[in-house]
């Protein structure tokens, strides 16, 4: 949902977490995907897909150093199970600092 608070690190940026919001979520996964026939593409089996989310992130300055293309990992903060936001947030925590030993 838009608005909903994001933490995100960067391979880039290693060691760091950067907050954020999420800015819009965008219509757009795999299994919508169409062949060039114009047939939809069938999913070999029903299963939870990623979805794309823009994400605005708090600090300006980092946003606009990020190199182009540049990947990491976010989560975003739901109103569900709120109790595992902390266990979310240590991992988030723990990647960032292996980002430091596997960049890439």
């Amino acid at each position: 949902m838009i608005g909903q608070p994001v933490e995100i690190t960067f391979k880039t940026l290693p060691g760091e977490v950067y907050a954020g919001s999420v800015e819009a979520v965008l219509q757009a996964i795999a299994s919508g995907q169409t062949q060039v026939g114009g047939l939809a593409i069938a999913p070999t089996q029903i299963q939870s897909a990623p979805f794309v989310v823009r994400i605005k992130v708090d600090d300006q300055d980092v946003a606009r150093r990020l190199p182009a293309g540049s990947t990491g990992l976010a989560a975003i903060f739901t109103d569900h199970v709120k109790a595992a936001h902390v266990i979310r947030k240590v991992v988030l925590r723990q990647t960032a600092i292996i980002n430091y030993v596997y960049p890439f």
